[in-house]
Formats: structure tokens, C-alpha cells, sequence
């Protein structure tokens, strides 16, 4: 029997999922394998909501052949990003990507993407609040959430596989595969609380009153942090958010049905983490991924124009498509596809 599946169990996302425009014209293709860095931007107003999401993502293939294949995402727009050696393409919801790698190849994208579909999935809300003669900061671990496992009397030796398979995959940033044990006796369903731990760290500014500030909020025994800022003036807030190594509990002194717990425990975290590790989706889902999230209070921005416009087979700009077919040789169905 599986350890408890983290894709049925926890949510969907992130990363994020919207719906697509459909099939691509051009069957999907890529390696395996394929490392995923993002660099996500968050523009907070002066009650600390959201009001822009930047995305830089950048993947690294390092294998040979041809690409072919699609990232799901709310974008608005779409433009190359630094070092990419081929621009990206743009579909309703899509980041399009064509090519061919010679060996190692190097895609980075800046996506500026819808803020109310977007940022409810991020790993960190803030809110500012005016208290007596100063201001209250909250910054909040919302990543936490309930899913469904079991309890019940398992084979240690398979166990003890399965707990090195998972701490395998987490020295090696990829997910954990192969996690089967053998149940003797009745099981009973439980549910258990997960949540990605995270590493907070920044300034709060009120005129000339600057706090730093650097916690780790697991969310579970900590989830929020709480900031009292002298002033009356409106406090700036820069932070970065990043994931943290997940705890290890498992220890050989316990019981087998307590060993499996916090095997189970292991498991689910991890798999909490890395979907936070990938807020938009990655080429390969079970390769090496991180992100890490930076909020700043800033005015609303003005969007960039984008590659194309989402939706209309019209208003493609022609030197992307000419860039596309000089620059990888593309065949004439991907001027069709970033058109779609």
C-alpha cells in the first residue's frame, strides 16, 4: 500500500494552475530532469494586499534534442527574460516554449500576471493596520492545510526503505517516488495538518524608523509574526520569503506505528514545500526547483506591453515571430502555435 498520494491528498496548487486555451497544435516534448529558479515579486499597497505579481523564471535544460512544451500560468504579458537563449511565446493562461537544445539551454521568461487569481496562492499574507501611535505589521504562514492519512501496522523493514527513499529525494531536491509499504491489519483513517515552512526576513520602515526582522514560520507551532512599528507615517515593507528544510522526526527508538507517522509526516511536508518551491509549474515537476518570494510596498505599476495579445490571432507581434524562426529554425507550425 502507498504512503498517503500528495496529489490527491493536498491541494492542487500551487503551482499555479489556471485553465488553458486547449491542446497545443504540437504535441508536448521535453527532457526530463530540467532545473526550475523563480523569482517572484510581490507589490503590496499600503494595507499590505497584493496589487502586482511579477514572475522571473528561468529553467536550464542539459540534454540534447528538441523542446516542445507549454507552462500554465495567468500571465497579462509575457517578455524574454535575461540570458534567455530563445524567447518565449505567449497562449491564453500558456507560456509557450519551442526549440532545440545543443546540449545545455537556457530559458528565462518575465511574466506579469493577474493579481486575483494569483495571489491567493502565495506562501505569505501581510497586513498593516494604524494601532495608537503606530502601526501593526502581521505577516502570516497561510500555506497551512488539512489532509487526509492513515494509521495502521506496517512492515518495518519496508518502512525503512521507504522513509530512505523520501530523505534521498530530499538531499537531492526532487520528489519522492516508490513509497510503498506493506499494511498488516486494519488501517484507520486520520487527518493530519501539513504546511511548508518558510523563512521570513526583511525591514519595516515608518519615516526615519527602521525594524529588521528574519523568523522561520513553520506553520504549524508558529505561523505568524507580529511587528509594532512607532510612527505615524505608513510603514514600507521589503521581505524576502523562501522555503526552509523540512523537519525530520523519525527516529529508530520508535514505535513502528509512530515511525510511520512521521514518515507520513516527512512525506507530506516536503511535498507541501516544493509546491511552493514551483509557483508557477515547471518543465519537470519532479526535478530540482526553488523560488523565493519578494514583497515590497509599492505603487500599483503600469503593465508592460505584451509579446502578444492573449486570445487574438490578429495582434501577434511580427519581429517574435521572426525571431522565433530565425533564431531555432522553428517549422511553420510554431508561427501557427504562438499565434493561437
Amino acid at each position: 500500500m502507498s504512503l498517503p498520494w500528495p496529489p490527491q491528498v493536498l491541494p492542487q496548487t500551487p503551482p499555479l494552475a489556471p485553465k488553458v486555451a486547449g491542446p497545443l497544435p504540437i504535441s508536448p516534448r521535453f527532457f526530463r530532469r530540467v532545473s526550475n529558479r523563480e523569482r517572484v515579486v510581490v507589490g503590496l499597497d499600503e494595507s499590505g494586499t497584493p496589487n502586482a505579481i511579477r514572475v522571473q523564471q528561468t529553467l536550464v535544460m542539459k540534454r540534447l534534442g528538441d523542446y516542445v512544451f507549454a507552462i500554465a500560468a495567468p500571465v497579462k504579458t509575457v517578455l524574454p527574460g535575461p540570458g534567455t537563449e530563445s524567447p518565449p511565446g505567449q497562449r491564453t493562461n500558456q507560456i509557450l516554449w519551442q526549440g532545440f537544445s545543443p546540449g545545455i539551454r537556457r530559458l528565462s521568461v518575465i511574466a506579469d500576471l493577474r493579481v486575483d487569481e494569483s495571489a491567493p496562492m502565495l506562501p505569505v499574507k501581510v497586513h498593516v493596520e494604524q494601532s495608537g501611535t503606530g502601526s501593526v505589521v502581521l505577516i502570516e504562514n497561510v500555506t497551512g492545510v488539512t489532509a487526509r492519512s492513515y494509521t495502521a501496522d506496517v512492515e518495518p523493514v519496508g518502512l525503512a526503505q521507504v522513509l530512505g527513499r523520501i530523505r534521498n529525494a530530499i538531499r537531492r531536491n526532487y520528489t519522492a517516488e516508490g513509497l510503498n509499504v506493506e499494511v498488516s491489519g486494519a488501517q484507520r483513517p486520520v487527518d493530519v495538518q501539513v504546511a511548508a515552512p518558510l523563512l521570513v526576513s526583511g525591514t519595516v520602515r515608518s519615516g526615519d524608523v527602521v525594524r529588521e526582522f528574519r523568523a522561520v514560520l513553520d506553520g504549524m507551532h508558529r505561523n505568524e509574526l507580529r511587528l509594532v512599528v512607532p510612527g505615524r507615517s505608513t510603514p514600507k515593507i521589503s521581505m524576502r520569503v523562501r522555503t526552509v528544510p523540512v523537519a525530520d522526526r523519525v527516529r529508530p527508538t520508535q514505535s513502528v506505528r509512530d515511525q510511520l507517522a512521521n514518515t507520513i509526516d516527512l512525506e507530506l511536508t516536503y511535498a507541501r514545500k516544493r509546491q511552493y518551491d514551483q509557483f508557477l509549474s515547471a518543465a519537470d515537476a519532479t526535478g530540482h526547483s526553488s523560488t523565493i518570494y519578494v514583497y515590497r510596498t509599492t505603487p500599483r505599476p503600469v503593465a508592460a506591453a505584451p509579446i502578444e495579445s492573449s486570445g487574438s490571432s490578429g495582434n501577434t507581434m511580427g519581429w517574435i515571430a521572426l525571431a522565433l524562426l530565425l533564431a531555432a529554425a522553428l517549422p511553420v507550425a510554431a508561427v501557427v502555435w504562438a499565434r493561437s
